[in-house]
């Protein structure tokens, strides 16, 4: 069993040898998978609530069920994405 100062050089070794390959840190993207996808959700509920709305415009309840149906579905896919 390796005492405590032996782990530490180890791990100061280690950091070593990924400082001379020259590892770097990975750059951040401006868009992330979840941003995008939550742009995408945020397009799909608002054209869900225009469906309804035209559906309750038309007085179609068909129309109004469908676009609730979409924005349910796209509430569960954030909430999925989330999890």
């Amino acid at each position: 069993m390796s005492t405590h100062y032996e782990a530490v050089e180890d791990i100061k070794k280690a950091k070593d040898v990924l400082d001379t390959v020259g590892i770097e840190p990975v750059d951040k993207k401006i868009f992330t998978h979840t941003s995008v996808s939550m742009i995408k959700s945020a397009f799909r509920i608002v054209a869900g609530l225009t469906l309804a709305i035209a559906g309750v415009v038309a007085v179609n309840p068909y129309l109004q069920g469908a676009g609730l149906l979409l924005v349910l579905a796209e509430v569960l896919g954030i909430v999925e994405e989330l999890v």
